[in-house]
């Protein structure tokens, strides 16, 4: 691979053109593999050295989300010149776009900012009507509608928009060993978990609803929750193969005493140059984003209304089936048996 990687430098006259695009392909390809790819090389030369069948992984489980109960609609409406006598307080601006926007295909978040301004816009109406009056009171009750169901509004947006909802499905893309974009996927499911924090206590005024926009829009640029879940989840697997693998090499029998112990010093150079050398610090970079955004998505998904079970377990907190504690525990329950071979082989890990 680096012999590919570093081609360019090698090369003494010119190529022709195809020559050259079917190098930088294979170069391309070559620089770019998954980081499982180092899983499944420290298996395979494990297995090559002893003569062993390695143990495939378990393929992952896709996750799925509820669908939602379909909410009823308000009946509340109002007239041409009830609406018009409400342009003081601009609510009919606000009307009266969202009705030209009726049979056209809405997105589940452009319905909740909807939502969220109809009840900003409603705070100054109410003050400046009488409180006897027709209008008022129809303002009033679509309010109180639109507020007690402002929580269904979010959870749709989770379950409809595919910056979200592909958060939870299988992708052949896993998170690279330099990833751009954890930050801005930080700050914007932040954005999302206050406003859901917002609408949990009622504090309605303090809505910023472009942040909802904004936060879609840095999800879909670097899809990074995604990646890094399906990574987490692939990694989880790998690990839990790798040791049922290791534990069926007999550690006695590799290391027997008064014997050439070359074997056993292969095995060991395998591990240090696969696992610890490059599986282990890919699974503790892993961890280190776990450790900041999976607080952030048990706040927005753990125990709602479109959350299924096996996404609930991967979110419990301080849980050993959450997601960040099995990537945790697979690791050192693969270390564990080698922590007995170099005891065993009374060989030195450094």
């Amino acid at each position: 691979m680096n012999r590919l990687c570093k081609l360019k430098r090698l090369l003494v006259k010119p190529l022709p053109i195809t020559c050259l695009l079917v190098v930088c392909f294979i170069a391309l390809t070559a620089c770019s593999d998954k980081p499982s790819n180092a899983n499944h090389t420290y298996i395979q030369r494990l297995a090559n050295t002893l003569d062993l069948q390695p143990v495939t992984p378990k393929p992952l489980v896709p996750l799925s989300l509820i669908p939602l109960t379909v909410l009823s609609d308000s009946n509340i409406t109002l007239g041409i010149i009830q609406l018009a006598s409400l342009s003081h307080c601009k609510l009919n601006v606000l009307i009266s776009e969202h009705n030209n926007q009726l049979g056209k295909t809405a997105t589940a978040a452009s319905i909740l900012i909807y939502q969220i301004k109809f009840i900003q816009s409603a705070q100054q109406c109410l003050t400046s009507l009488e409180k006897d009056s027709s209008i008022y009171k129809k303002i009033l009750a679509a309010t109180e509608h639109k507020q007690n169901n402002l929580m269904h509004y979010f959870n749709s947006m989770l379950y409809k928009e595919s910056e979200l909802n592909r958060i939870w499905q299988l992708s052949s893309r896993e998170l690279s060993i330099t990833p751009a974009g954890f930050s801005d996927t930080v700050n914007a499911v932040t954005k999302l978990v206050n406003i859901k924090q917002q609408i949990t206590k009622q504090q309605f005024a303090q809505i910023n609803s472009e942040h909802l926009f904004s936060a879609l829009e840095q999800l879909n640029k670097y899809q990074f929750n995604q990646q890094l879940i399906q990574s987490a989840r692939t990694q989880i697997a790998l690990n839990n193969s790798a040791t049922q693998f290791i534990n069926t090499i007999n550690i006695s029998q590799l290391c027997q005493a008064g014997k050439n112990n070359n074997q056993a010093q292969i095995v060991n150079n395998i591990f240090k140059k696969y696992y610890l050398g490059q599986v282990q610090p890919y699974q503790a970079q892993l961890a280190g984003y776990l450790e900041t955004l999976q607080p952030l998505y048990q706040q927005l998904w753990y125990k709602t209304a479109i959350t299924s079970k096996p996404i609930n377990n991967l979110l419990q907190p301080n849980a050993n089936s959450n997601l960040l504690n099995q990537l945790k525990y697979s690791a050192k329950n693969h270390v564990f048996w080698w922590q007995i071979f170099y005891k065993t082989c009374e060989i030195s890990p450094i």
